[in-house]
C-alpha cells in the first residue's frame, strides 16, 4: 500500500506542477498580447483574427496575465 500512496503523492505533484507551468505559460500569451497592443500597434480584433479566436479569449489571456502578477507579487513572469 506504501508504494500506491507514493504514487498518489508524485501523481497530485505532476498535476500541481503541470497545472503551474499552463498557468504560466497562459500569462506569457496574455502579456504578450497586451504588448502587441501597447501604442496601437495591434488590436485585440486583429489578434483574435490571426490567432483564429474570439476576443473574448484575448481578454481572458489578458486578465490571466494581469491574475498572475496580481498573484506572484515580487515574482518575475520572464526568465
Amino acid at each position: 500500500m506504501t508504494q500506491v500512496l507514493e504514487a498518489r503523492r508524485a501523481f497530485d505533484q505532476a498535476r500541481a506542477d503541470a497545472s503551474a507551468m499552463v498557468a504560466r505559460k497562459r500569462a506569457l500569451l496574455g502579456l504578450a498580447m497586451i504588448r502587441a497592443r501597447g501604442g496601437g500597434k495591434e488590436s485585440q480584433a486583429t489578434i483574435a483574427r490571426q490567432m483564429g479566436v474570439g476576443i473574448q479569449q484575448i481578454r481572458a489571456y489578458e486578465q490571466a496575465y494581469r491574475d498572475w502578477v496580481r498573484d506572484h507579487p515580487g515574482e518575475s513572469l520572464e526568465g
